[in-house]
């Protein structure tokens, strides 16, 4: 559905290219038929004015009925100019309209309207291509699941507004701290997930301290009032021929375990498993 889309729009693009084209090709007919009357009526009417006056005399009377009926073949190709290009336009709106209907309608079903990040939708879409990137070249990427911590107590205290702007605000966050080559997404709710392209460990937990030094000085700023954003990450890499589904639950893992509180409700688990 997504390919077929992308066909249609490339569709649309060509065809506004080719009525642009017509139009100037219409132009240029036109421009190249204007000169040939003219050149034509000079080349008739000035030889007599030159050398033979008297034969000029005598054929006065056809002199006003060629130039009526040159204005009248003038006329005729203005009229026929101006409605072509009168059509030609609304064909182009026409086509321009439906081409940002469709490129309005692929953008929305790839992004999220909240954070202007891609969506889920795309990010699965986007794993896929990374790990036959990846397998082919032999190379690698991280995955960095992102959780902000006790959202939903934020969401009780200051609101809905004032969560749907935290959201925003680390989306904000993100685009700043992350390469234009990684691919970052809102994953559900409160959680992000980041492609981080040719990374490896190190490369993923630099990634990592720098989104928390860029959250600590959006802190100190207050954007928030009564509000401290912090989050959970967690990070795997992806190698070749690993199973990237696999992969992203070692993230989602890593990410649980370093949320607060999560090393003693392990340990409570084990206790009470013992």
């Amino acid at each position: 559905m997504e390919e077929l889309n992308q066909k249609e729009v490339s569709r649309l693009r060509n065809e506004i290219d080719s009525v642009q084209s017509r139009f100037f090709r219409l132009l240029s007919i036109t421009s190249v038929v204007m000169l040939v009357l003219a050149a034509g009526f000079v080349l008739r009417i000035l030889p007599h004015l030159a050398w033979d006056l008297e034969n000029l005399e005598s054929e006065r009377y056809y002199i006003p009925q060629l130039l009526g009926g040159l204005f009248c073949l003038v006329a005729l190709l203005c009229w026929y100019v101006l409605h072509q290009r009168k059509s030609l336009r609304s064909t182009q709106k026409q086509l321009i309209a439906e081409l940002v209907r469709r490129e309005t309608a692929e953008r929305l079903a790839v992004v999220d309207p909240l954070t202007e990040l891609y969506n889920r939708r795309y990010i699965m879409r986007a794993i896929e291509s990374e790990t036959s990137r990846a397998d082919r070249q032999d190379t690698m990427f991280a995955f960095l699941m992102i959780d902000v911590n006790e959202f939903k107590q934020a969401n009780d205290k200051l609101g809905h507004l004032a969560g749907d702007r935290i959201l925003r605000e680390l989306s904000i966050l993100l685009q700043k701290t992350f390469r234009t080559s990684d691919i970052i997404s809102r994953f559900g709710g409160d959680e992000f997930l980041v492609l981080l392209i040719d990374a490896d460990e190190e490369l993923a937990a630099r990634a990592t301290a720098r989104l928390h030094d860029v959250i600590g000085d959006w802190n100190q700023e207050g954007s928030i009032k009564e509000y401290s954003l912090k989050v959970s990450c967690g990070s795997a890499v992806y190698r070749k021929g690993a199973d990237a589904q696999a992969v992203l639950d070692a993230a989602d893992q890593a990410m649980y375990r370093n949320k607060p509180g999560a090393a003693s409700e392990s340990a409570r688990a084990a206790s009470a498993a013992r």
